[in-house]
């Protein structure tokens, strides 16, 4: 499989090639009628809008999940002035966080709606990785036929696009930092590829290759004489946005609780349950068929068999000879970071969002087969129409079936945040005046009612509530004197099932009538309980889909009070 290098005017010499111009993105003995970089924009702007069609096919009004709360959460207290890790304790990185933050500080800005605003920010991220996805391939293979492919592949990853607008899902921005930073190295625009590389790892830490391979790239792939100077670039780059986050965390006074999150608990804390390298493989293989469809799953492994193939086949087809053929683009952006996170996936996998990071490759794999076909069809003219006519009806039929199978999908008619609104405002109105609500396991009640929670550790998995019992003055007993001393006439526990959670239950029964607001199990107060009959609001014993009235009638207002 003929993948070209971005350069060849080194080649024999024993240095890596110097950089040329791409090549111009036509056919055989077509004659160039606009500019390289007008035929990309226009390209560029098609995959957008296709990515934006599909995607927004899942509503904005979907569901708000745990985890999605979590950083929905973060985002909304970081516009209030609290920044990432002291309004919630999180294991990954802050980018996610700051991400939210910023969409909700400009919503509240012109004053809409912030957590649309948040899910609208990671919407264009999403969009952006499949434009980040045609640049790159389009870089790699010098055709836009393939670039185009690729992209269109990638769309249609039902995994990645039931997120794209319901989320804020904590990975979205990592995929897109680190498909530019790839492309961006393959550039060798070397402080950039530090800077995404860097950027992908602020995401999530896992995501750490990409800025290792923006330095090894600098090394490698220049000329003797111009390495140092390239490293230095990427090291720059890389340096930047640490910097710049660290320098936010010190003056914000959150730094301790940055470093003990994203770092001390990622390596000291982290607990799950125990799994063999076979039982996580057998569970990656799972979750490719089930979220992505027959269809999908078959071109998710085709793909990354021709990434394989295609770096292969550039080692030894190298004009200097296999050595030199493993600094190839291929091999060192593309391979190299494929085979990392796919050994970290082997190491750690919970559910669907953790493919995201592997979900390009296949889609770069599958455009440079294309690429290779099409410069073998070269030689003729009418054989390079037929294969080129044949690959555009191939991707407008994936683009089609997508849709429709988008459409037709479960997650597509998912519109349970009027649910969770209503449940939230129905607490909210029943929240004594000068208590708090104080939310355990699940982010989801605050963002629905607007409330800070007293304390910063909701999420409680993965070790998380091991970690707060041994890390509270008095351990359990501390932890209990820490929610009486809060005064919260409203708790709510949920999304948390490890352990801690019978004899947190056991605790709160004690100070608290249990019972069902809606879906969420909630323990409410003396005083909380009179004012829920006040508001004609009734506490059940199982849960509903629906908060109820006295009557038994579905409470559907949406905002009430703070929210």
């Amino acid at each position: 499989m003929s993948v070209e290098t971005p350069a060849e005017s080194g080649a024999g010499t024993g240095e890596p090639p110097e950089p040329v111009a791409p090549a111009a993105p036509v056919g055989p003995g077509a004659a160039q009628r606009w500019p390289n970089w007008t035929v990309d924009l226009v390209a560029a702007l098609a995959v957008a809008l296709s990515a934006a069609l599909l995607y927004t096919r899942f509503g904005i009004t979907g569901s708000l999940s745990r985890d999605e709360a979590i950083y929905a959460y973060g985002g909304l207290e970081m516009a209030h002035g609290t920044p990432p890790y002291a309004s919630i304790f999180d294991p990954k990185s802050p980018m996610a966080t700051i991400v939210s933050g910023l969409a909700a500080a400009l919503a509240r800005l012109v004053g809409s709606n912030e957590l649309y605003a948040i899910r609208a920010a990671f919407l264009l991220c999403a969009v952006l990785t499949a434009v980040a996805v045609y640049l790159l391939v389009r870089e790699l293979s010098r055709s836009v036929v393939s670039g185009l492919v690729s992209a269109t592949v990638f769309i249609a990853w039902m995994p990645f696009a039931r997120d794209a607008l319901p989320g804020p899902d904590a990975k979205t921005p990592g995929i897109l930092f680190l498909v530019v930073a790839m492309w961006l190295g393959v550039r060798r625009h070397w402080f950039l590829t530090g800077v995404f590389g860097m950027l992908a790892f602020l995401v999530w830490q896992p995501l750490v290759i990409y800025p290792a391979v923006a330095l090894l790239g600098a090394g490698l792939c220049m000329p003797a004489g111009e390495r140092m100077r390239a490293v230095v670039r990427a090291a720059a780059g890389a340096a930047t946005p640490l910097a710049l986050v660290t320098i936010y965390f010190i003056v914000t006074g959150a730094f301790g609780k940055f470093v003990e999150a994203a770092f001390r608990f990622p390596l000291e804390g982290v607990r799950r349950g125990k799994e063999t390298v076979s039982t996580r493989v057998h569970h990656i293989v799972w979750v490719v068929h089930q979220y992505c469809g027959g269809h999908g799953a078959v071109l998710f492994w085709i793909g990354l068999a021709a990434v394989i193939a295609a770096a292969a086949y550039s080692v030894v087809t190298h004009s200097d000879g296999w050595r030199r053929g493993l600094v190839h683009p291929v091999v060192l952006f593309v391979v190299l970071t494929m085979l990392f996170e796919l050994g970290y996936a082997a190491y750690d996998f919970q559910s669907y969002p953790d493919l995201y990071p592997l979900l390009p490759y296949p889609a770069i794999g599958i455009g440079l087969a294309v690429g290779h076909v099409l410069r073998v069809a070269e030689r003729r003219r009418s054989l390079w129409i037929a294969a080129t006519a044949v690959l555009a009806a191939a991707a407008v039929s994936l683009f089609l079936y997508s849709w429709t199978e988008f459409a037709s999908s479960k997650a597509a008619h998912n519109d349970a945040l009027r649910e969770q609104r209503a449940t939230g405002c129905a607490i909210d109105r029943f929240v004594v005046p000068g208590t708090t609500l104080y939310a355990l396991g699940d982010p989801t009640p605050l963002v629905m009612t607007h409330r800070k929670n007293p304390d910063r550790f909701i999420y409680l998995g993965s070790g998380v509530v091991q970690w707060k019992v041994d890390h509270t003055k008095g351990g359990f007993a501390g932890w209990e004197e820490q929610i009486r001393r809060s005064h919260a006439s409203v708790v709510v526990v949920r999304g948390w099932g490890g352990g801690y959670r019978r004899a947190i239950g056991d605790f709160l029964v004690l100070h608290y009538t249990p019972g069902y607001v809606g879906p969420w199990r909630v323990f409410v107060s003396d005083d909380a309980r009179a004012r829920m009959t006040e508001a004609d609001l009734a506490l059940t014993k199982a849960p509903t889909k629906w908060p109820h009235t006295a009557e038994g009638t579905r409470f559907t207002r949406q905002r009430c009070g703070n929210g």
